[in-house]
């Protein structure tokens, strides 16, 4: 299910909020209004990302133009210079809400590549301690579809043609295309299936 929608009518509605507590509530000046949906929209790109915040956006700037620009309660500005004002707000706000998505996508990014580093130092760990005997193919993919949180794994050894597996017993429906990607020595990527193929080279 597409969470966008969902996401954006939260999003209006912590707009609606604003907007009340800064109009009917607090009475506000139009600089403080500014700040606060301009914190509103921040939030809203760190949380979800750059979509949800320049839709915020983009209603924060007529919201701000409707509550709190003169005439107040229509979308005509009298004043030049709040055009100006308005207009500044929706720039700083799509670009500061693009910077903030942008610091959140390299965040979980740097984080990824943290996980899969522990996860490269545990798994070859474990290749260390295991014991080399005829169950070590078994194990070592076990142990790479644990380790990596695989729901099935499947190993061929071309030196001797057995395939070791480990999760789904779907995982025996790829033998074929894994064994020509053991012979062509390149990575398939036009298998139309969930499986990922890919040589791994000894020596």
């Amino acid at each position: 299910m597409n969470t966008h929608p969902i996401r954006i009518v939260l999003s209006l509605v912590g707009l609606a909020a604003v907007t009340f507590a800064s109009h009917s509530i607090f009475h506000v000046n139009p600089t403080t209004a500014g700040f606060a949906y301009l914190l509103l929209v921040l939030v809203v790109a760190s949380i979800w990302g750059f979509v949800e915040a320049s839709i915020t956006s983009i209603a924060a700037t007529l919201a701000f133009n409707f509550f709190f620009f003169p005439p107040v309660g229509t979308f005509n500005i009298a004043d030049a210079h709040n055009w100006v004002a308005l207009f500044s707000f929706l720039g700083t706000s799509l670009i500061a809400s693009r910077l903030s998505t942008k610091a959140k996508a390299r965040a979980l990014d740097a984080i990824e590549r943290q996980q899969d580093i522990e996860r490269l130092y545990k798994f070859s760990r474990a290749i260390l301690l295991m014991d080399y005997s005829e169950t070590f193919g078994t194990e070592l993919v076990r142990k790479l579809a644990d380790i990596f949180q695989l729901s099935a794994a499947s190993l061929y050894y071309q030196r001797t043609g057995d395939f070791y597996r480990a999760g789904s017993s779907d995982i025996e429906s790829i033998d074929v295309p894994l064994r020509e990607t053991a012979s062509n020595g390149t990575p398939d990527l036009s298998t139309p299936t969930n499986y990922w193929l890919t040589p791994v080279r000894l020596g």
